[in-house]
């Protein structure tokens, strides 16, 4: 876990207190449940509040975000790497070419013909003194910022480092910000949600399919009757569990919400998750994570959000006949214990296991 807003992050552009606050990471031990803060080396990006974020392999990526001070937003991308702990700049923040300077983009990792790419999707900043608008996209102004529905590539090969624009297909987005991007396998992603900036939300869902040059865009709304959809909402939270049943998508809180919902991507099919702790649900500008702990069992990992709720929550989801149901919702303390418990039975059963193994006294 690395930036957001936090108390006493001064608001500058730079000091030596921002630069101290920023220069650690903290880090869940997910078996234990336990919290380390550890050092990193190397400058942090300057974008700690808003960034967008990806993972490739033992590297974390960051993308944009804002200082917090004036109309300061980025367009840089760094990388830092969990083995090593050091930050690279990979991009610099510029005016001239990329990505829109912007807050509340998201950015996932794809793979296509065994290269490793970063695509970036949406996001406001400021309407002036920023980089040129990128063909074929839109952008919304209110006021002295602009939302935009840019689709950016960045391709990772060594010496091929760059901002591509590829080719859109099909329903683009509208220009927005604050929804949930969340990869399906190496090529596909699915966005839900999203702010307008006029004071219009989405809750309509997305499915992009890339290539190295082009990414064709599919649209689900809301076919209303009796069928089961979440309400509009931005800033929510969301993570893909896999079971046998196929790809699902869990979506947690979001401004003007305290629900939790799962959808089946294959039957694009929403399903309300209902009796959860408002702990979990009443939050917005939170994270989530998932541990695939067995084929059945898939711990939720949620932490902070803008608001007065901001603990850290376990969130066991079992699989059962190829349906996912909610089989408890711990705080750390209750995780841990949990935890404690299943190792001592694991040591009670090996203990067992291993005398009834040794051979009998003559």
């Amino acid at each position: 876990m690395w930036g957001g807003d936090q108390p006493d992050l001064p608001e500058v552009h730079n000091n030596e207190k921002k630069k101290s606050m920023c220069s650690v990471v903290e880090v869940c031990h997910v078996p234990t449940g336990e919290w380390v803060q550890k050092p990193t080396t190397g400058d942090p990006s300057l974008g700690v509040r808003g960034y967008a974020a990806a993972v490739i392999g033992n590297e974390i990526f960051f993308f944009g975000g804002s200082c917090g001070h004036d109309e300061c937003y980025h367009n840089s991308l760094y990388s830092f790497n969990v083995y090593t702990f050091n930050w690279k700049e990979l991009s610099p923040t510029t005016s001239h070419h990329g990505p829109m300077m912007k807050t509340g983009s998201s950015m996932i990792a794809i793979k296509v013909k065994d290269e490793d790419y970063l695509a970036v999707i949406g996001g406001w900043g400021p309407s002036s003194n920023n980089t040129p608008p990128q063909p074929g996209a839109r952008y919304s102004k209110t006021g002295g910022h602009q939302w935009c529905n840019e689709v950016h590539l960045y391709r990772l090969k060594t010496g091929t480092c760059k901002w591509t624009s590829p080719t859109v297909i099909g329903d683009r987005p509208p220009p927005t910000n604050g929804f949930s991007l969340t990869s399906i396998t190496n090529t596909t992603t699915i966005l839900f949600g999203g702010y307008f900036g006029d004071g219009r939300y989405s809750n309509d869902v997305y499915v992009f399919e890339f290539t190295d040059t082009s990414v064709k865009c599919t649209k689900f709304s809301n076919p209303g009757g009796s069928v089961q959809w979440p309400q509009e909402r931005s800033f929510h939270s969301s993570v893909l569990i896999n079971c046998s049943s196929g790809p699902h998508l869990l979506v947690v809180g979001g401004v003007g919400t305290s629900d939790c919902w799962l959808l089946n991507i294959n039957k694009m099919e929403w399903k309300e998750l209902t009796n959860i702790l408002d702990s979990v649900t009443n939050r917005k500008g939170h994270s989530l994570s998932v541990w695939n702990e067995t084929q059945t069992t898939h711990w939720i990992i949620e932490f902070g959000g803008d608001g007065s709720i901001s603990e850290t929550r376990f969130i066991e989801i079992i699989s059962s006949a190829g349906d996912l149901v909610v089989q408890s919702v711990l705080d750390v303390n209750e995780y841990q214990k949990r935890r404690i418990q299943g190792i001592n039975t694991y040591m009670y059963m090996y203990v067992l296991i291993s005398c009834s193994c040794l051979p009998a006294n003559k």
